[in-house]
């Protein structure tokens, strides 16, 4: 029997591709490994799980047992790989009844990891939560059980959303962030602050400039000391600074890592019959983020596989973040040399960025401006 096509990650990337590929061919092979029960859901739900109080299973689009039936694959849950053998073409996994998986072709949908706070002191360091899954998502849950005093920590998109959220579904919520504007280097300053009063008439507490030094557990509550040398009790600390590509697979095979993966426009690593796509990708010195990339992605890897012609290009999109209190749309410049230009207005405000030709390359609209998106976007220069 001929060996399957293996796909390691059961996260949006993986089952973005599967459907793609059933999409293509409803009899290939297909082998799914999963760290985790694989069930299919949306992180960008988790926010507004935690704003409606949803549990967990509230959140579940399909079980693996589900999404194994609808599109015929063998998807195995639970289960680590733990190398990859280029020469024999086997994944190694920690699968005792069969710890040596035989591929064809392999592709690496690793997602990416929650990033944790650094040099954070204190006995209660370690209590630290993130966000980054939905079994995290189960545990936050659980922490917030009767409590409500939240400290949540970075002020990016993540981190807003996640405080807006938190503050929605009845949390008393303080935002820390050691730099000087929440999103920073994502929007500039006009931006910035629209969002931060906003934030702070929903009632989000924001520190701005004051990150975290020391948690300490006191008797009933966390015991936090921001860098400022202010003490903030609260009952979870929960982290929000963004992600990192998971590399360690790959790298360890000798595959070709900068940020994520580095692959070329068919999806191609650096290694033969291997693959990498979604948030441990990295094309053109750029990682996957966006649903609509990894989308894309999967749709010109599942023709590369097919062997139809196809390329991957990074296209103009238009984020739309969920915040209740504050319309926000971001279309993020590529890293060209440009500045922006600011103007606000009692209902919102207008960012344009352009490059040194004058070009548009990107966006940040805030309150009423985000109606002009739609138009905004087909003038961005790519």
């Amino acid at each position: 029997m001929a060996a399957p096509l293996m796909i390691v990650g059961t996260g949006f990337a993986g089952y973005a591709l599967l459907r793609a590929l059933r999409q293509r061919d409803r009899h290939c092979a297909i082998h799914m490994i999963g760290a985790d029960d694989a069930s299919a859901y949306s992180k960008d739900q988790l926010p507004a799980g935690l704003a409606h109080r949803r549990d967990d299973d509230e959140l579940v689009i399909a079980t693996a047992e589900q999404m194994a039936y609808r599109f015929e694959a063998t998807i195995t849950p639970r289960r680590r790989a733990l190398a990859i053998d280029l020469a024999g073409r086997v994944l190694r996994t920690d699968n005792p009844a069969q710890p040596e998986q035989p591929w064809s072709q392999l592709v690496l949908a690793t997602g990416a990891e929650s990033v944790r706070p650094a040099n954070v002191r204190g006995s209660a360091a370690a209590a630290v939560l993130t966000v980054g899954s939905l079994a995290e998502y189960a545990y936050l849950r659980s922490e917030l059980a009767g409590r409500g005093r939240v400290a949540v920590l970075g002020g990016g998109i993540r981190g807003c959303e996640l405080a807006e959220s938190l503050k929605r579904g009845g949390c008393d919520v303080s935002l820390l962030d050691a730099g000087p504007n929440l999103l920073a280097g994502r929007v500039p300053a006009l931006c910035a602050q629209r969002i931060a009063d906003a934030l702070a008439a929903a009632g989000v507490r924001i520190r701005i400039e004051d990150g975290v030094q020391r948690i300490d557990q006191g008797m009933h509550e966390l015991e936090v000391t921001t860098l400022g040398g202010q003490p903030l009790a609260v009952d979870v600390v929960v982290a929000a600074l963004g992600t990192r590509p998971r590399v360690q697979l790959a790298r360890a095979a000798g595959l070709d890592v900068a940020a994520g993966i580095v692959v070329d426009a068919l999806m191609r690593s650096s290694a033969e019959g291997i693959h990498a796509l979604g948030g441990c990708a990295e094309f053109e010195g750029r990682v996957f983020e966006l649903g609509e990339d990894i989308e894309t992605g999967a749709q010109v890897l599942a023709d590369v596989l097919a062997g139809h012609t196809a390329r991957m290009r990074w296209k103009a999109r238009v984020r739309r973040l969920n915040l209740e209190c504050c319309p926000v749309a971001l279309c993020e410049p590529p890293p060209v040399a440009g500045e922006w230009h600011e103007s606000a207005t009692a209902r919102g405000v207008r960012a344009l960025f352009h490059d040194r030709t004058g070009a548009l390359r990107g966006f940040a609209l805030v309150g009423e401006p985000v109606g002009e998106s739609a138009s905004l976007l087909g003038r961005v220069a790519r």
